[in-house]
């Protein structure tokens, strides 16, 4: 399993001050034009997405989540 972040919908300068500000170490993109989002169906921010290997789309949802709600989200896809 990997995490991957993807700025959307912003300038450049403005998702690298998130990921630095944030102290983020997984791997972070930047798609400014939102076409990742596009793809997907994601129509406003933020949003987050479990994507299996050959792109589908697992699960996703909307907003923010804690760490709690991370670990039961992933927890209920990989039983």
């Amino acid at each position: 399993m990997r995490f991957v972040g993807v700025g959307v919908l912003d300038s450049k300068a403005a998702c690298l001050g998130f990921v630095r500000r944030h102290g983020l170490t997984f791997a972070n993109g930047y798609d400014g034009e939102g076409r990742v989002a596009k793809l997907y169906g994601f129509t406003y921010q933020p949003f987050w997405a479990v994507i299996a290997k050959d792109g589908t789309l697992v699960k996703a949802g909307f907003g923010p989540s804690g760490e709690a709600e991370l670990v039961s989200m992933l927890r209920s896809i990989t039983r």
